[in-house]
C-alpha cells in the first residue's frame, strides 16, 4: 500500500505565517518595522479574507440558484 502526502500550501496560510514571524521578529528586535504597519498587514489581511469570504458566499448562492427550487 502506497502512503501519498499531499502538500497544499494556500494563499491565505502563507501570508498569516509571514504576519505571525514580523510580530515575532519585532518582539525579539530584529526588525524595525513600525508596530502600526504590522497591525495594517493585519488589516489588510483581514479585509481581503472578508471580501473573499463574501464572494465566495454569493457564488455558492448564485449557483445554486439563490435558494430557489425549480420544478
Amino acid at each position: 500500500m502506497k502512503n501519498k502526502e499531499n502538500v497544499a500550501l494556500d494563499t491565505f496560510s502563507i501570508l498569516s505565517n509571514s504576519g505571525w514571524i514580523m510580530v515575532i521578529m519585532r518582539i525579539a528586535n530584529i526588525i524595525s518595522t513600525p508596530w502600526q504597519a504590522i497591525m495594517k498587514y493585519w488589516l489588510c489581511l483581514l479585509t481581503v479574507s472578508v471580501i473573499l469570504g463574501i464572494t465566495a458566499a454569493i457564488i455558492g448562492l448564485w449557483t445554486k440558484g439563490g435558494g430557489h427550487k425549480v420544478d
